[in-house]
């Protein structure tokens, strides 16, 4: 039985208790990125770009779905 069965079934190996990660100071998972006015501006943009694509196929599947539910789209 492999690992993932056991934990389904409830059955927890002994050693499920002990942590195994190394607690780092906050300074060496958390670093601070500057960037550029620029850097953010482009980054907005593409952003914006993403939103507006995601919006166009929202509708586009809203519309077929309406077709769809309206029966236009009978066999």
């Amino acid at each position: 039985m492999n690992e993932r069965e056991l934990f389904e079934k409830g059955c927890f190996s002994p050693s499920w208790l002990e942590d195994t990660e190394v607690e780092q100071p906050i300074s060496a998972v958390y670093t601070r990125h500057s960037k550029d006015m620029k850097t953010l501006l482009k980054e907005l943009d593409d952003i914006k770009e993403r939103i507006q694509e995601i919006q166009a196929r929202q509708w586009h599947l809203a519309k077929l779905l309406h077709f769809h539910e309206n029966e236009f789209a009978k066999e």
